[in-house]
């Protein structure tokens, strides 16, 4: 009860936007959403009207999925000691606008940034706390793309009952956001996750991987997480046998 008390508060006091992170966050909002409604500026010829529409369709896409990914990271950040920075990055978002012209909207490069951790010392209770370490980030990282996931499975579950093309392309862009934040390239959470816990990392991209491509291809949700852990177990054992143990032991 003390720990939930704890979490409220700190809430309350760091969970809001600095102006620099609120300017990060609209202008990967923007960037984001222009490239994923690029090829919708009309059917046979431009057309501003229908871009318009479709753009605006496109940043409540962005908006949700990035403030889901990104609250996931702040709560949990802050649960275990840490206050959570957004860092847009500029040359990620130049590099996919780019991509969009050059293949006409058809490859979408979901980048938009990054985060960084500052420690909250004066909080003791619960998670150690006593300085940033590798793989406080590397939780922290994991909250993005398990939040999303999450989206994503309530996404599946509303085209069920009720099919649109809104949402499913808000589906569609929160599986190539999740599978792209996985990925062990800076500033992405894959790369903090891959720092943090190698092993974790070697369970959790195939199990999140493959949960989501499954959900792609319309098989049940549940099934669809059941046969991810299945092979996140696979190819952990996989991993660690191939390679950590070889490691752990050392040279013989």
């Amino acid at each position: 009860m003390a720990e939930l008390v704890d979490l409220r508060d700190k809430i309350s006091k760091y969970y809001k936007f600095t102006p620099a992170e609120l300017r990060g966050v609209i202008i990967s909002i923007l960037v984001l959403a222009f490239i994923i409604s690029f090829k919708n500026w009309g059917t046979m010829e431009f057309n501003p009207a229908e871009g318009i529409f479709n753009l605006f369709n496109a940043v409540l896409i962005v908006a949700l999925s990035f403030l889901v990914h990104d609250a996931g990271q702040r709560v949990w950040g802050l649960a275990i000691g840490y206050r959570v920075e957004y860092k847009f990055s500029a040359l990620w978002l130049m590099i996919a606008v780019i991509l969009a012209f050059i293949s006409n909207g058809s490859l979408w490069l979901i980048i938009p940034g990054g985060f960084m951790v500052h420690h909250l010392a004066g909080h003791r209770l619960g998670f150690f706390r006593y300085g940033i370490n590798y793989f406080g980030q590397a939780m922290v990282a994991l909250a993005g793309p398990l939040s999303s996931l999450i989206l994503l499975i309530f996404l599946k579950m509303i085209y069920a009952v009720a099919p649109n093309a809104l949402v499913e392309k808000a589906i569609m862009f929160n599986v190539i956001y999740i599978i792209t934040s996985m990925l062990p390239i800076p500033p992405l959470d894959g790369s903090k996750i891959i720092f943090g816990s190698r092993m974790t990392y070697a369970f959790l991209l195939p199990a999140i991987i493959v949960a989501t491509i499954l959900m792609i291809i319309n098989i049940p949700i549940f099934l669809a997480l059941v046969l991810s852990m299945i092979m996140g177990t696979l190819l952990w054992l996989w991993y660690y046998i191939s390679f950590e143990r070889k490691i752990w032991s050392g040279p013989k």
